[in-house]
């Protein structure tokens, strides 16, 4: 945006919004790159911060330059609400400017997480799993993502998963409340998985492996996050009879809720394999 009299004061007031970067610069060659750098790196659409373009040709631009104490021209501040609290002058702005704008914007694995919990919350679990796994393979020292990438996959019920991620745990990490938390809930979800219901399922699929018995048996065992042994429970009555249908359907809508997940891929291989 390009400041003037008339807006100076909109202008600085954004920066109780959002960071505000200042660009003050003249006419002179040297002004150039560096405005073209920040021009290019800083849309009007950044939904984190702002640029604003401050041409000292124009007299209330001078004086706000004249109240930082500018030294050279071009000089890029940054003003977060309301007060200055970085700067580049000179050659710097456009060999610095990246690096302070990854200290005002979120990074890629920032969005990502975002993006995760917004799936989230639009009941996309797969999605957030997926996205929050992406984030935190990005910066696995942040325990904040680490808690909410076990926390999905625990409500995703995928339980091997979350246990690896939270078995390594250290011994700060053991004593936050969260930890804790986390641990609780997979415990739950654990002796969930063991259910009566399921145990007897299980007792009459033995006793008689039939396809309706498997069938039962194995959306049971999706249901409680076991769904790598019902995608192989299933694929063995494949292998015996491809032209069993019903059990094809199973096994195809259980892969279809494994968006992300490995075995998804690894078991479409198996099946392509069998009718090819």
């Amino acid at each position: 945006m390009l400041v003037s009299q008339e807006n100076l004061e909109q202008v600085l007031q954004s920066s109780l919004q959002k960071p505000l970067f200042c660009f003050f610069y003249d006419e002179s060659a040297e002004c150039q790159g560096p405005k073209n750098a920040v021009t290019t790196a800083i849309s009007d659409t950044n939904e984190y911060v702002s640029l604003g373009l401050f041409p000292l040709t124009d007299r209330a631009c001078l004086m706000v330059a004249g109240q930082i104490g500018l030294q050279q021209v071009p000089t890029l501040v940054v003003v977060d609400q309301g007060q200055p609290v970085a700067m580049l002058e000179g050659n710097e702005i456009v060999t610095g400017l990246q690096e302070l704008l990854n200290k005002f914007m979120p990074s890629q694995a920032d969005l990502l997480m975002r993006e995760a919990l917004q799936a989230e919350a639009v009941g996309d679990l797969s999605a957030a799993v997926t996205k929050a796994g992406q984030a935190y393979g990005m910066d696995e020292s942040n325990l904040k993502f680490k808690f909410i990438y076990a926390r999905l996959l625990i409500a995703q019920k995928n339980l091997k998963q979350a246990h690896a991620l939270l078995d390594d745990a250290g011994r700060e990490e053991k004593a936050s409340a969260e930890y804790q938390q986390l641990i609780s809930a997979l415990t739950i979800a654990e002796q969930a998985q063991n259910s009566p219901e399921l145990m007897e399922l299980e007792r009459k699929y033995q006793q008689d492996p039939s396809d309706e018995n498997a069938i039962a048996y194995a959306v049971a065992l999706a249901e409680a996050g076991r769904k790598d042994e019902a995608l192989e429970l299933l694929f063995a009555k494949l292998k015996q009879d491809l032209s069993k249908d019903e059990v094809k359907k199973t096994f195809l809508d259980i892969l279809s809720t494994m968006n992300g997940d490995k075995l998804q891929s690894q078991y479409r291989r198996k099946l392509y394999t069998l009718m090819y």
